[in-house]
């Protein structure tokens, strides 16, 4: 289920997404990039997340944030799924913290580590809601309070983002800084302040997000034909593309019939 933010933070958040779930066992998914960080909260059983490179599992706290991610990980489900999660707009968080976004980058924190003063209290207040309205209004208190109202470069992000997302094929780096008369260098750093990856693997990013939503609304249509309307060069590359982001092939993804969010599906059990 998604809800959507009031208008002062309709700049800042994509949407609210619930996710619950009641299972006979605990489950396996696999969670890969969409380009937008995110803070959530648990009021099921929290998941064990883990990681990309130890492969050790770390139990998530009842809130936490987390930045861009650049590759695939598994998430291991209690019998309870109950999650809150803020879904930002890419450049979105970056509006509420007094840190680089590229600090956060493939980071999965505690939210008291980052809001040390007021996050325990809000905690508190949402998983105590009575329901997922009541709960949204204490997380709008909380970011209103929290806005820091960033200028620099925020605008120059906000239009390289859009561009990015409403292009048909990837578009050179250095065809978007002349597109928005600056350098590539400036919009690197704008990337690294505001939304925490390289425009470059935004745009990856974006173009896997672009096929998502095109197999959606077309799935009798051949995943090649697809691809190349995504904006792949070609077959092979849109399939090595794919795997590398999400940890599984095309097909795979769409064997994957029970999804929690179009970037978070229960794997097969072994």
């Amino acid at each position: 289920m998604q809800l959507y933010p009031s208008p002062a933070l309709a700049p800042y958040i994509l949407h609210y997404l619930i996710l619950e779930d009641h299972a006979v066992e605990p489950s396996r998914h696999r969670f890969f990039p969409d380009g937008h960080p995110g803070i959530a909260f648990h009021f099921g059983d929290a998941f064990l997340q883990q990681d990309f490179n130890s492969k050790s599992s770390i139990k998530h706290p009842e809130s936490f944030i987390y930045g861009q991610v650049n590759h695939h990980f598994d998430l291991t489900s209690g019998k309870k799924i109950g999650l809150l999660i803020v879904v930002f707009k890419p450049f979105g968080l970056s509006a509420f913290m007094k840190m680089p976004a590229k600090m956060l980058a493939n980071q999965t924190l505690a939210l008291s580590e980052i809001f040390p003063k007021s996050a325990d209290r809000l905690t508190d207040q949402v998983l105590s809601g009575k329901d997922h309205q009541t709960r949204i209004r204490f997380i709008e208190s909380f970011l209103i309070d929290q806005l820091t109202l960033q200028t620099q470069h925020i605008k120059l992000v906000t239009a390289c983002a859009t561009m990015i997302d409403n292009a048909s094929s990837p578009i050179p780096i250095h065809v978007l800084a002349q597109n928005l008369a600056t350098t590539e260098r400036t919009l690197e750093r704008a990337f690294d302040q505001h939304i925490g990856i390289s425009p470059k693997l935004y745009s990856r990013i974006a173009r896997l997000q672009r096929y998502l939503k095109l197999r959606k609304t077309s799935p009798t249509t051949s995943l090649t034909a697809l691809g190349y309307e995504a904006g792949y060069y070609d077959q092979a590359h849109f399939i090595k593309d794919f795997a590398d982001l999400a940890g599984i092939t095309p097909t795979q993804y769409d064997q994957s019939k029970n999804r929690l969010a179009v970037n978070l599906m229960q794997l097969p059990t072994d």
